[in-house]
Parts: C-alpha cells; sequence; structure tokens
C-alpha cells in the first residue's frame, strides 16, 4: 500500500453530481480526487438519460413513417432497418463520456483513482483497484455521490434467468423481436415506446394503478391510450407470479384481473425503480448514519458527519440528474464560499421532473388531491386546459395532452403543475420560475406568447383565474 495522500476535498462517483463538484472544486484552485469504481459519467452517461434519449430520438424518426397518413403524407413503405440505432448509441455515448474520463478531467486540475472507495474512519478511505493494489486516502472534506443501483424484486424464478436492466439493455446487437417490462415508471415507459417505435413488440407490466403511477390519474389515462394506439401491450395492476427461461424465452406469469396468463417474449427488462449505492462504502466504520432508503442528509447536504456530505440519488427521494447536479452545486457553495453565501437545497416537491415519453410527462409541486390533502377545497382552485383547444396542437395533429395547473383560489399562488404534450419539459420551465420568484398565475396573463405556440395554453390558464375565480364569484353573488 502506498503512503497516505491528503486532499481537502474528495468526492467518491463521478456521475452528474460528482463531476460538479470535482469540476468547480478544481477551477477555483483546490486541490481535489475524484474516485469512480467504474464508469465515469456515472448512470447517466452510461446507462441512463444519454443512452435512452438517443434511442428515443432515433425512434422518433422510424414512427414518422407510421403516421404520415395523419399528415397527407403517405410513404412507398413502412419498412425499415433499426440495428444501427443501437450502434449510434454506444457512439454517442462515447462522445459524452470522452468530456467526463480521466484524461479529460486532469486536464482540469482534478486528480482521479479507478477503484473501490470504502472508509476506514470517518477521513480516511480505502480504494481498491481493480488489479487488487490499495491506495490510502485522507479527505478533509468528502463528498459521497455513488448513485444507485436497479432493484431487482424477489419474484420466483427470476434470479436465474438472464433479464436485463437499464444497465445492460443497451449492449443488445440487436432490436429484439420482442421485449417484455417489468415496471411502467420513466424508464419502463420510456423504453417501452422507443422499442415498439423500432420493431419490438412490447409488453408492458405494472403492479400499481396505471402507467407512471406517481403522476396524476388524468396523465396516466392519456398514456395509456396513447401506447395502446402504438400496439403496446398493457397489462395493468396485475401481479408477476413467476418468471421462466426455456429454450431462448422469457415466459412470465402474470394474474390480472383475478386470471392467470403466460406472457412469452425474447428478453426481459426489469425497471422496478433503484436503491441508494451504499453497500461498499463501509458508512459504519465513518459513523455516518444510514439506512437502505439512503444516507439522511441537512439542508446543505451534510450528514451527521459535518465534514462528510451526500449528494444526488444516495441521499434516497428523487432520483434525476437534475437534481445530483442542483445537489453538487449547493454541496460545492459550502466547501468554497464562507457563510453568508452557502447556499441551502432547494425544496425536493420543488424540483422539475420530465418522462421523455412521446408526449412528454413535465410536472412539479403538487398534484390536486395532495393540494386538497393539505389545504382543503374552499382554498385550492385547478385550472386545465386540453391541447384539442390549443391551435398549435391541432396543426401538429398533436392534441392528445393537457396542462394543469394547481393554486391557491384567490391568491393564484402556483402549487404545482402537469404538462403532458410535445416537449413539455421545455414548456414547464415558465411555470418553474413563476414558482421560485413566487409569480402567481395572473400574472402570467400579462405574458405575451407568440401565435401559435405550445405554451400559449399557460396563458390562457392565466385568462382562466379572472373568468372562473372572479368573474365566477362574481356571477355568483348576483345569483344569491
Amino acid at each position: 500500500m502506498e503512503e497516505i495522500k491528503r486532499y481537502p476535498i474528495v468526492v467518491i462517483g463521478a456521475g452528474p453530481g460528482g463531476l460538479v463538484v470535482a469540476n468547480g472544486a478544481a477551477k477555483a484552485g483546490k486541490r481535489v480526487l475524484l474516485i469512480e469504481k467504474k464508469h465515469y459519467g456515472g448512470d447517466c452517461t452510461n446507462f441512463g438519460c444519454i443512452p435512452s434519449k438517443t434511442l428515443i430520438s432515433s425512434a422518433e424518426v422510424a414512427h414518422a413513417t407510421q403516421v404520415g397518413q395523419e399528415y397527407g403524407i403517405a410513404f412507398e413503405s413502412e419498412k425499415f432497418t433499426a440495428t444501427e440505432a443501437l450502434d449510434r448509441i454506444r457512439k454517442i455515448i462515447a462522445s459524452v463520456r470522452s468530456h467526463e474520463d480521466p484524461e479529460a478531467l486532469n486536464k482540469i486540475g482534478v486528480d482521479t483513482l479507478t477503484g473501490v472507495a470504502s472508509f476506514a474512519d470517518p477521513h480516511t478511505l480505502l480504494v481498491t483497484e481493480a488489479g487488487g493494489m490499495e491506495h490510502k486516502i485522507y479527505g478533509k472534506n468528502i463528498v459521497i455521490a455513488t448513485g444507485s443501483y436497479p432493484f431487482i424484486p424477489p419474484i420466483e424464478g427470476l434470479k436465474n434467468t438472464p433479464y436485463l436492466t437499464n444497465e445492460t439493455i443497451f449492449d443488445l446487437k440487436e432490436i429484439p423481436k420482442s421485449l417484455g417490462i417489468l415496471g411502467a415508471g420513466p424508464i419502463g415507459s420510456e423504453l417501452a415506446q422507443g422499442f415498439q417505435r423500432l420493431g419490438s413488440e412490447v409488453v408492458l407490466i405494472e403492479s400499481q394503478r396505471g402507467l407512471m403511477p406517481n403522476e396524476a390519474e388524468e396523465t396516466s389515462k392519456v398514456m395509456a391510450e396513447v401506447f395502446q394506439k402504438e400496439k403496446i401491450g398493457l397489462h395493468i395492476l396485475c401481479e408477476t407470479n413467476y418468471i421462466a427461461y426455456q429454450n431462448g424465452k422469457f415466459v412470465i406469469c402474470i394474474a390480472e384481473k383475478n386470471e392467470k396468463e403466460d406472457v412469452e417474449v425474447d428478453q426481459l427488462l426489469i425497471a422496478t425503480g433503484r436503491r441508494p449505492n451504499i453497500a461498499d462504502l463501509q458508512l459504519e466504520k465513518a459513523k455516518v448514519v444510514h439506512s437502505e432508503k439512503g444516507i439522511p442528509i441537512d439542508a446543505y447536504g451534510r450528514t451527521n458527519q459535518t465534514h462528510i456530505f451526500a449528494i444526488g440519488d444516495v441521499v434516497g427521494g428523487p432520483l434525476f440528474t437534475h437534481l445530483a447536479e442542483n445537489h453538487g452545486r449547493t454541496v460545492l457553495t459550502t466547501l468554497l464560499l464562507p457563510g453568508p453565501f452557502k447556499k441551502k437545497l432547494d425544496r425536493v416537491q420543488d424540483v422539475p421532473r420530465c418522462t421523455f415519453t412521446d408526449p412528454e410527462i413535465a410536472s412539479f409541486g403538487l398534484q390536486e388531491k395532495e393540494a386538497l390533502a393539505k389545504y382543503g377545497e374552499k382554498k385550492i382552485a385547478t385550472y386545465t386546459i386540453s391541447f384539442a383547444d390549443i391551435d398549435r396542437a391541432i396543426c401538429a395533429a398533436r392534441t392528445e395532452g393537457f396542462v394543469k395547473i394547481v393554486t391557491k383560489k384567490w391568491s393564484s399562488k402556483i402549487l404545482g403543475a402537469t404538462i403532458v404534450a410535445p416537449r413539455a419539459g421545455e414548456m414547464l420551465q415558465e411555470l418553474t420560475l413563476a414558482k421560485l420568484y413566487n409569480i402567481p398565475l395572473r400574472k402570467l396573463r400579462r405574458l405575451i406568447h407568440p401565435y401559435p405556440v405550445y405554451s400559449d395554453a399557460i396563458r390562457q390558464l392565466a385568462d382562466q383565474w379572472l373568468t372562473k375565480t372572479i368573474l365566477g364569484s362574481f356571477r355568483k353573488e348576483k345569483k344569491e
């Protein structure tokens, strides 16, 4: 073992959050060591955001051949070959990763070490390389950014099959003829639609109430209609009792509405959630409080050991790349700046989220049911508009979605919103900015939107505040 190396800042994990801290510290002139087990760029670059959105982009092009008639376009043939779409994914991953690999990081002043890190005591780490060589590292401040891993449910027979997760599905050499997916959350829903559009026969299986079960019920309904139109097989509110692999096929034994059925597919993707990656860290030696749900932190990202921070998926809660990066920026200010300039973490409730299905699903804040439970019916107003009433959506034959905004009734203070539409993730920012700076919905009436744009739906909802809440109450008083 080498002599102990000392650093003012040590970061464990080179995913989005860890990279923000390491890069920022180096650019500020601090000596910083970034330790990564294997995949620089983390889950997002290698197995998550980058490959899935690349797949989705290819799938959009393929889908255009299927819906041309809706736009007055007739293709001579709807046949296509999508094998190279998987090669394109790997090329894009390599391109993005080239900006996050050790060589690129070293150039900006970040020291890197590839290996498995574990605590020996609250300030000391042991890092074991793949070849067995050990390094002893002292960190004055240590940032844990080890991310999460796919949760595999305890379904009988599953562990004895060659199932896929988001960490292995992009290694496929060809688009599978048929694909079963367990879990209809963001990962399962995005990849179900992507692979279906590229030629797979996809069957999506969900044990909860519908697609995207953590979103509003009307969102689930819209997406179910979209998926059924695209001929994605849906099994909702069903139990998976047993999974077998025989003769090169997966057999998934499910029970739906008390009826049993065997679903046979060529490949099986498990997308049933993720868990914090803490097993290797030996946190008990650092006396860091933790559980299987993650590492608790305070408003500045600190654990119970105030020199040890935790950011991103490893703390539990929403598992988003943009939230990990936000955590990283917050911790960076704590590490680099004096007290008055330190930044607190944003409220998790206000963090926007987007699922990149088509249409996209973007939301933040309280859903209607949550707002009613918290404030009561008399204090809440909800404004909804269908894209069937928006001219741009009509022109584009994209009328399947909606915008829904939940507010305090009289003040029109924005509490939450959901948008289901093409590029909903971009549209949502108008509302998240309003929420951040306490701009009520009624004031968005003054914002002139170019005609015709999808986001004019937001301006029309601001008009609803006047007609529905204010003028509506006057009419009610006159009748009385």
